[in-house]
């Protein structure tokens, strides 16, 4: 006790030589063992600073003589980082035991001090630190302790105060609040890649809805291939103007996707999805009336005004269910394209066979009739099925020519209009080269099938390969490997100086049905993960268009491969020309190796680049 009276004596005899009064308290007692900072109108001069300093110094040596726990073990190198930080932990020690200065007085000299140690020892948190427990180095204001209710911004790096127990009540039940609400909204957005038993009925009502209308639509677009074609010849066009009308759907879709994308967000994706599937039954409806049209031109530009109208409401409605599907199912895309693409794969192989049994059952008007009518019904229940979603548009400070600037954007796009123009090429060609074998038109049949087939049963096993492994690159590469392989089985290519036999054939036209499928899934996904990853946000503009790109580049490809196609098969022949489609996938996988390639070259330099600038002792 008389060591600590003389320690309090000696704090009062440098309180007096410092210039305050007897009854000024030396230190405030506080519930909080952080000092705080009061405004600097009455704070003490540097002189008094000092000498404040100094009687804090002599009651910490004195106070350190009373026991050994209150003993300071740490060793330190320097002597002015060893004085700045004593002088700072008795300050905060002796807080409650020694006589009362003025709390300003107080605050002023934990300043000084705390200014005094980051000058000579500056506190830097190690990057491999966990967010939570690193300290800022920026000097930022404490808060009084007296206004607790208005909490001090956090900046990088900096620990979270520790809240008294009312605001850690207060803060659990407004969480377990949010926590309920967002659980009890029903959202499909949440990001989940479990199993399909998780989902609600509405997002199973959403995926059918979705699986349906491409299934009708795809059926509707290939019920005119077994009948319209001698009808038309029966109104005098000749084939260059039936081929204008096949090929008029995939140009317009191939311009209106890019555009209906971008706007995506302002129209409204379910309104979009629900207008466009009632265009295109509209259109096919009135496309059976076709046959009470004079010949000649009008029923020529008749025919053709139809098809593009029907194509910017197949557009519409196709580019609007990729992006409820990013939207609706963000842990699953991959698994929903594929689950689309296999009832699309299922729509093209049943439309000319549906179209030719109602053809012959009730006349041209029938199949558009039924098919019409299909779309319009399936328009109108999607109007209660689907899903509302928020569509606020967000501020496009890039939009669509920004994406387009993406290289991974341009790859993929690659990667679909091959994809594309591998399929669609066989559509005009295919027939005429089998015609050596005497095949009857169910075998021939049956082997469009065969590709098809083969895509739509591979389709949905890809999507859940994705989604659950993430091997995208991988399977591209795979894709586009096989399809040079079919392509030199199909031909068959000179190259190899093979014979054309119908089983290669078939074998070759099965294997680009796989490949298709490991080509063309992944792109969509791949596409979203590069938008991210350049800063777009996750909402239905971004997924616009990308969704609008995509389709636009499998319509192109789409309208490429007939048109050039056929005009190489004329000129150089039929195997020649699925030599030059095998050697524009060489290209891709060229491409695809040396771009991946580089992307771990850079991401390797980065890392070491950064081992070598952060010390592993910082």
């Amino acid at each position: 006790m008389n060591q600590l009276k003389s320690a309090l004596l000696g704090g009062s005899r440098y309180r007096a030589s410092a210039g305050f009064d007897e009854e000024t308290p030396l230190l405030a007692t506080s519930s909080s063992s952080m000092p705080v900072l009061t405004s600097d109108a009455q704070r003490p001069s540097s002189s008094n600073l000092i000498q404040c300093t100094a009687a804090a110094r002599y009651s910490r040596i004195a106070c350190s003589e009373i026991g050994p726990k209150h003993r300071h073990k740490r060793k330190r190198s320097k002597r002015r980082r060893r004085n700045s930080m004593s002088d700072l932990r008795t300050l905060r020690k002796t807080s409650h035991s020694l006589p009362n200065v003025d709390e300003e007085t107080r605050d002023a000299v934990s300043d000084k001090l705390t200014h005094r140690r980051s000058i000579h020892w500056p506190i830097i948190a190690s990057p491999f630190m966990p967010f939570g427990t690193q300290t800022s180095c920026e000097p930022t204001e404490r808060q009084s302790t007296n206004s607790p209710s208005t909490p001090l911004a956090r900046r990088y790096g900096t620990a979270p105060e520790k809240p008294t127990i009312g605001e850690q009540d207060s803060n659990n039940e407004d969480e377990s609040e949010e926590e309920s609400s967002f659980s009890s909204s029903g959202s499909s957005s949440e990001t989940r890649t479990g199993g399909f038993s998780s989902l609600s009925k509405r997002e199973w009502a959403t995926i059918v809805m979705l699986a349906f209308a491409n299934l009708c639509s795809t059926i509707a677009f290939g019920c005119i291939a077994p009948f319209y074609p001698g009808e038309a010849q029966l109104k005098g066009l000749n084939s260059s103007q039936i081929g204008i009308v096949f090929g008029a759907f995939e140009l317009v879709m191939f311009i209106c996707a890019p555009l209906l994308g971008r706007y995506m967000a302002f129209f409204g994706s379910k309104r979009m999805f629900v207008a466009g599937l009632i265009i295109t039954g509209i259109t096919a409806m009135a496309f059976g009336g076709m046959n009470l049209m004079p010949p000649g031109m009008p029923f020529f530009f008749t025919s053709l005004a139809l098809r593009c109208v029907e194509a910017v409401g197949d557009a519409a409605f196709v580019t609007s269910s990729f992006a409820i599907s990013a939207k609706a199912f963000p842990g699953r895309i991959a698994t929903i394209v594929g689950i689309m693409e296999t009832f699309a794969g299922l729509g093209y192989m049943l439309g000319p066979v549906v179209g030719g049994v109602l053809y012959e059952y009730g006349g041209f008007q029938l199949p558009f009739f039924v098919l019409g009518g299909v779309l319009i019904l399936a328009g109108t229940v999607s109007c209660y099925l689907v899903e509302e979603y928020i569509d606020e548009p967000g501020e496009d400070t890039k939009g669509m020519m920004g994406m387009l600037k993406i290289p991974h954007i341009w790859i993929m796009v690659y990667a679909v209009v091959i994809c594309a123009i591998s399929l669609s090429f066989l559509d005009p060609t295919l027939s005429p080269h089998l015609a050596s074998f005497n095949l009857s038109p169910s075998m021939i049949g049956l082997l469009f099938l065969l590709c098809g087939g083969v895509y739509t049963v591979t389709a949905p096993f890809w999507g859940l390969l994705i989604d659950r492994y993430r091997c995208t690159n991988f399977l591209m590469l795979f894709g586009a490997v096989a399809t040079v392989i079919s392509m030199f089985l199909i031909g068959p290519t000179p190259l190899l100086g093979m014979t054309k036999d119908l089983f290669w054939i078939g074998v070759g036209l099965a294997l680009l049905g796989l490949a298709a499928g490991a080509l063309y899934i992944p792109t969509f996904q791949n596409c979203l993960d590069a938008v991210r990853a350049k800063g777009y946000e996750d909402n239905f503009q971004t997924y616009g268009c990308v969704s609008g790109v995509f389709q636009s580049a499998f319509a192109f490809g789409g309208f490429i491969g007939p048109t050039l196609g056929g005009m190489g098969v004329e000129w150089i022949g039929f195997a020649w020309t699925t030599t030059l489609i095998a050697a524009v996938n060489v290209v891709f996988i060229l491409i695809l190796i040396a771009f991946f390639a580089a992307i771990c070259i850079r991401q390797r330099c980065a890392k070491e680049l950064l081992e070598t600038k952060i010390p592993l002792n910082c």
